[in-house]
């Protein structure tokens, strides 16, 4: 599909952030095939100011899932625009309806969409929906599709400050933690004395943990700040494009079950996870360049600090320098 001239091409992406995340992988296939083509990203405005730094996209457009008249305007835009290729990696009811009014254009929908396979992670399944489309193979065993990958934020750091990790106050090596927030059920979390308690032990080995995640995640944040002094309390206070930017100058990532730390781990740290006894956590987990080691138990309290440590050194959070360029 190697393109002798610039082709228009879109590319729909939308969802929750571990969706939009992996859904990277497909994009950055995507760009690979078609490497001189315009590429136009058609999301929702939800993850713009992210993926607007993102380059494999040449523009973006955000009125994915707007309705009535509007939503009428986005598949006419489309159609005037006339590209080659439409990749839909959504597959939902707005990705049918954009489809519904270019149907009677010469324009080729191609359906990237993954579907749910049982004992499949989405990211093998984003991959073979692909293949199936004629880019890449179609059959991929658990952890063997390319995984998200968000280094691409190294670009925009050297430009801006606000990426650099002493703008939080982060002088030296330092670790980030991903606390669930409230509006998950307390006894499913982590107990906030555990986090407190990784802090501290973290301090002793010279890397300062920084609390990470929006607002939700600050009774977290403000706890382990007031009760291990030298800690940082990052959370509701950062972009996602700036943690992107720590997660490439961390030590590791450790962190529950959450949106925020699919993003953090594309950015390539080794990263420890932590689940409650359900679902096995390896078809759902999150995938970057560095291994990933996934804990669970019933009770999450159940897990103590040093286990937590422990996790760390065997996805090789203690090595001396981190993968940022």
């Amino acid at each position: 599909m190697n393109e002798a001239v610039k082709d228009i091409i879109y590319v729909l992406l939308w969802g929750d952030l571990p969706s939009t995340v992996r859904g990277l992988a497909s994009c950055q296939r995507i760009r690979e095939a078609h490497p001189r083509a315009r590429l136009i990203l058609l999301t929702a405005p939800d993850y713009e100011a992210l993926l607007k730094h993102c380059p494999h996209f040449s523009q973006i457009e955000t009125d994915a899932t707007a309705t009535g008249p509007a939503g009428k305007l986005t598949s006419k835009r489309i159609k005037v625009t006339k590209p080659k290729y439409v990749y839909d990696l959504v597959g939902d009811a707005d990705a049918r309806r954009i489809r519904g009014g270019l149907r009677f254009s010469r324009i080729k929908w191609i359906d990237a969409a993954p579907r749910p396979m049982d004992g499949v992670h989405p990211v093998e399944a984003a991959a073979v929906a692909l293949g199936r489309s004629g880019l890449g193979r179609e059959d991929y065993r658990l952890g063997e599709a390319p995984a998200p990958d968000v280094s691409w934020v190294d670009y925009l750091a050297r430009t801006s400050r606000m990426l650099e990790p002493e703008y939080f106050g982060l002088n030296g090596p330092f670790a980030l933690l991903a606390p669930a927030g409230e509006e998950v059920k307390a006894n499913l979390r982590w107990p906030r004395e555990r986090w407190a308690a990784l802090a501290a032990a973290l301090l002793d080995l010279g890397i300062t943990p920084a609390i990470v995640g929006g607002p939700s995640a600050r009774d977290v944040g403000r706890f382990v700040s007031e009760n291990v002094p030298n800690s940082r309390d990052v959370t509701g206070k950062a972009k996602l494009v700036q943690l992107a930017g720590l997660a490439r100058r961390t030590r590791f990532v450790f962190g529950e079950d959450t949106d925020l730390i699919h993003l953090l781990v594309a950015a390539g740290p080794p990263a420890a996870a932590l689940y409650p006894d359900g679902e096995n956590p390896a078809l759902k987990a999150p995938r970057g360049a560095s291994p990933v080691v996934l804990l669970h138990a019933p009770v999450l309290a159940q897990v103590t600090a040093e286990e937590a440590l422990q996790a760390m050194r065997v996805a090789g959070g203690f090595e001396e320098s981190p993968r940022a360029a």
